[in-house]
């Protein structure tokens, strides 16, 4: 099973020195004693143990020529999991300042008997290789090498668009992990630890935790976004242009457990998923490195010929003839067996994949509407209700935010109240285009946030809404001006009551993309009271 693969290009004086220091480094851990600068570049055998489990090293080599190949393959059991063993293969080309690294890691099946799931993982050798880089002046990682520091979008509309002019890029190799914050402006997974784990394979984009999400599906697409602690795993393009997006909520990351490091692991194995195949094919192959020595001992025999007697060439020439013909066959029937099951790899965790991802989106739905039927009370929505719930969740097209009220209304009536002002103004927003997006907002407005203000109060009633959506009062500019504040006021049982805390959807003189839902809370009926879902009211500068 391929676990890992991926490559690296590093250029400057000093990339040859890097490489072999990060891999004598890795390799007197998994050996257990260091090997001399020599002797990781000749070929060679070595035993030893990682840890207490033994460990064998193949080294593979040819510098007699530029470029200089190099090659190592060990070998251990899985101390854990009885039956299985691992190898990994590391693969180095110098040439000219510039060197290509390789890393692939596997585990061999022994037994039918194994069942136990392999975990991603990535080798040490990795930062290691990172960290002598960055350590040093004359060395850096070609352009074509993705991850070496987070990116960050949300800052502006123009920073999604910059986003997804680099995820519909049809040469873009690598995949883009978008991590939003909680509606607390906390991150599930920590970006920059996750950045280093997905080094050369992704790229990391963390969202800003003031980020407005209708700004982002509506620049970027409901299926290409991220939020509410949600992480997108944006896919490589596929030779049709298709991008699939696997998008995993915050649910589904606490459920991964609280380690950090679990829940990196779990994000690692669905990148990998994507590019191990398309890595691999980058493998500098031990095999390729025997190839090349063969072809330069055959040279060299060929130019000392004429020091040699006849029967000596002749005998020499057979020689390396055969062995080359023995090793080409081997290897073609390697590549031949790797093709094939890189083959079936491929197909299997596309089926996977599929499968996976249509039963996250019926979880997704069977969520939401337990969401929506809850606190309802048994036997409370009629059939018209239900009737209109299911037609509206089959629509293509937004809700108005009449829509919008007239459900709410139906569903959570006992738990709110709509004025009539609410109602009339909802009807001048026929045009407004974030339908679905308003009634998730007032879908929370009377479950979540009301529910924690009659138990924590207003400081932590607010956390169940992003910076960018809610708003605790009005400015003192509109408080203190009578007209101003006449118009947030509603007529609620009789009185005139004073609603400054407010939803809010959009910044812009358009009705189209703009909405504000102001309400007051009755915290003797625990009620909360809509009285106005319109445009945005008149301020001091309008």
């Amino acid at each position: 099973m391929l676990v890992y693969a991926n490559h690296l290009k590093l250029l400057g004086s000093d990339a040859p020195e890097a490489v072999f220091r990060a891999i004598g480094a890795w390799l007197k851990e998994q050996l257990g004693f260091g090997l001399h600068p020599n002797q990781l570049k000749r070929d060679g055998q070595f035993k030893g143990k990682r840890g207490s489990v033994p460990s064998r090293l193949r080294v593979y080599a040819t510098c007699e020529d530029t470029p200089e190949l190099y090659a190592w393959v060990l070998k251990h059991r899985d101390n854990a999991v009885k039956g299985r063993q691992w190898t990994t293969e590391l693969g180095v080309i110098l040439a000219n300042d510039t060197a290509e690294f390789s890393c692939i890691v596997r585990t061999d099946e022994q037994s039918t008997l194994v069942a136990e799931a392999v975990s991603a993982s990535q080798p040490k050798v990795v930062p290691y290789l990172l960290s002598n880089a960055k350590n040093s002046s004359n060395v850096s990682f070609a352009a074509s090498v993705p991850g070496s520091a987070t990116k960050t979008v949300g800052q502006d509309i123009d920073s999604y668009r910059s986003l997804l002019v680099d995820i519909e890029r049809s040469d873009r190799d690598y995949p883009i992990v978008l991590v939003s914050p909680t509606r607390g402006g906390d991150y599930l997974l920590n970006v920059h630890h996750l950045q280093e784990k997905l080094f050369g394979l992704a790229q990391v984009v963390r969202v800003t935790d003031d980020y407005s999400s209708y700004e982002m599906e509506e620049t970027l697409g409901r299926p290409w976004s991220a939020w509410d602690g949600a992480v997108n795993v944006l896919h490589t393009p596929t030779p049709t242009g298709f991008i699939r997006g696997v998008l995993f909520r915050s649910d589904n990351i606490e459920s991964w457990g609280d380690k950090q490091h679990d829940r990196i692991s779990e994000i690692l194995a669905w990148v990998t998923a994507n590019t191990n195949i398309p890595r691999r094919r980058f493998r500098i192959r031990p095999e390729g490195v025997v190839r090349l020595a063969m072809r330069r001992r055959l040279e060299a025999i060929r130019t000392k010929g004429a020091e040699m007697s006849a029967e000596q060439l002749e005998s020499e020439l057979e020689k390396a003839s055969r062995v080359e013909q023995e090793q080409s066959a081997w290897i073609t029937e390697l590549e031949q067996e790797n093709v094939r099951l890189e083959a079936e790899l491929r197909e299997s965790r596309t089926s996977a994949e599929d499968i996976q991802g249509e039963m996250r989106k019926k979880e997704f739905v069977v969520q939401s509407l337990k969401d929506q039927l809850s606190d309802a009370g048994a036997g409370r929505i009629t059939a018209i209700d239900e009737k209109k719930l299911i037609d509206l969740a089959c629509r293509t097209d937004q809700p108005t935010p009449l829509e919008c009220l007239d459900v709410i209304q139906s569903t959570h009536g006992d738990k709110c109240t709509i004025l009539d002002s609410a109602l009339k103004s909802a009807k001048e927003m026929n045009r407004f285009e974030y339908g679905r997006q308003l009634l998730s907002m007032l879908m929370r407005l009377v479950t979540e946030y009301r529910t924690t203000l009659m138990n924590g109060g207003d400081s932590q009633a607010k956390k169940c809404f992003g910076k960018n959506e809610f708003a605790a009062t009005e400015s003192k500019t509109v408080i203190g001006n009578k007209k101003l504040l006449r118009a947030r006021t509603f007529e609620y049982r009789g009185q005139a009551v004073q609603m400054l805390r407010h939803l809010k959807i959009g910044a812009v003189e358009d009705k189209g993309k703009t909405i504000r839902i102001h309400f007051h809370w009755d915290s003797e009926r625990k009620q909360i009271v809509i009285g106005y879902c319109g445009p945005h009211l008149p301020i001091p500068s309008h």
